[in-house]
């Protein structure tokens, strides 16, 4: 704020030498004229203060027998001085004011945050459809419209946020991580009609809660892939104990099945990677209008070589974001060499894999109860093959069918 305000008042750099410039610089002080950047070599002095101040200066110049040479002009009245004999540059400075004015009024950047189930193209095109893309005015944005489409439309988040930050709209969300109740609570309500609950794995009833439905089966029982686990139709009976008629419900029940995935994992051991030469090449860039245009222009002369991109985003004030950027990429050159694992670096490899796809079936709320693999050798490559005994929440809602309906009509 203090540089804006001096620009603004204008300022200068001066330099001071003579009998005494140490006298100089206090009687300044004295008289309040502020003095900043003030630097010394062989006797004389370099420094800052504001224009005002500079014609103050004749007094303490005569008094401390020095002197004062300008070295330097900073700020608006030097700018507007050198203006007034340039009228199409002072149109141009106007016409660019005008032109950021009227680009401040549309959004230029979209930023996405805490998305991790949802990726960003699948974002990026629902806002799209929604008519929150590039350059569309920020007067036409609902953000409160925005917020609560994102919701309905992914079943995974469970809070969203849009706020506008200059020209860039910001979308927050938080997701989710175990969506299956809520996507079963969502889907339930297409089942006007009613609803089963079946299973949708082959094995075992390790729990059930019935919480709306009649249940078919219990606690141990084994099931096929399809079988109605919680039916939908709920009889109302007569005083003698007669079915009166059947109502129609949306089965819900909390429900483990154990059942067996098959694991088969493949890792050749004959494998490349890239040997880097050292030798790189850099070059810079500009995107407007979604196209890149490179400097020095033409392709880098390596065979193999990998791209990195480092790219910035044009922001005027803080708050102005402008649809160009800049950047610059490197190619870095590389030779592919052919090479072998060891049967222990390829097992080590095969179990890696298993662990992440044990993780991420746990991260859906999938229990890993028993591992049942084993690794063998085929030609050039070993082999991970086995199953896992898991427990988990497998079930889906399934309209009721007409044969059902018929079977149990009074």
């Amino acid at each position: 704020m203090i540089g804006i305000v001096r620009y603004l008042k204008g300022y200068v750099k001066i330099k001071v030498w003579g009998y005494s410039p140490e006298r100089f610089m206090n009687l300044c002080t004295n008289r309040h004229i502020v003095l900043w950047g003030v630097a010394g070599c062989n006797g004389c002095y370099t420094m800052y203060l504001g224009l005002s101040d500079f014609f103050a200066l004749r007094d303490i110049v005569r008094k401390t027998k020095t002197r004062v040479a300008v070295l330097e002009r900073h700020g608006l009245p030097f700018l507007m001085r050198d203006v007034r004999k340039r009228k199409m540059f002072a149109a141009g400075i106007g016409f660019c004011f005008f032109f950021l004015l009227l680009m401040s009024r549309f959004i230029w950047a979209i930023q996405l945050e805490g998305n991790l189930l949802v990726t960003d193209d699948e974002l990026y095109n629902f806002l799209a459809a929604q008519g929150v893309d590039y350059g569309v005015p920020k007067s036409s944005l609902k953000l409160e419209e925005l917020e609560a489409a994102i919701r309905e439309e992914f079943s995974q988040v469970t809070w969203t946020s849009a706020c506008l930050d200059g020209t860039r709209i910001t979308i927050q969300i938080k997701e989710n991580d175990l969506p299956t109740s809520q996507e079963r609570k969502q889907e339930a309500q297409k089942y006007e009609e009613g609803a089963d609950m079946v299973a949708l794995q082959s094995g075992v009833v390790a729990s059930i809660l019935t919480r709306a439905g009649v249940p078919q089966v219990k606690e141990g029982d084994a099931v096929e892939k399809g079988t109605v686990l919680v039916s939908g139709l709920v009889p109302v009976k007569n005083d003698d104990g007669t079915v009166r008629e059947w109502l129609r419900k949306v089965a819900d029940a909390d429900i483990m099945i154990q059942c067996e995935e098959e694991v088969s994992l493949t890792q050749q051991l004959a494998y490349q990677y890239k040997n880097y030469t050292g030798r790189e090449k850099t070059y810079h860039f500009f995107s407007l209008g979604g196209r890149r245009y490179r400097f020095p222009p033409g392709r880098c002369g390596f065979v193999s070589f990998d791209e990195v991109v480092e790219e910035n985003r044009l922001r005027l004030f803080g708050q102005i974001d402008l649809p160009v950027e800049t950047g610059t990429i490197s190619c870095r050159e590389y030779l592919p060499v052919d090479a072998m694992y060891d049967e222990q670096n390829a097992a080590a490899l095969l179990n890696s894999r298993l662990e992440k796809i044990i993780c991420q079936m746990e991260e859906k709320g999938v229990q890993i109860i028993q591992k049942d693999v084993k690794i063998v050798r085929k030609a050039n490559a070993l082999v991970m093959q086995g199953k896992l005994t898991v427990l988990e929440e497998a079930v889906s809602l399934q309209s009721i069918g007409e044969m059902e309906t018929d079977a149990l009509t009074p």
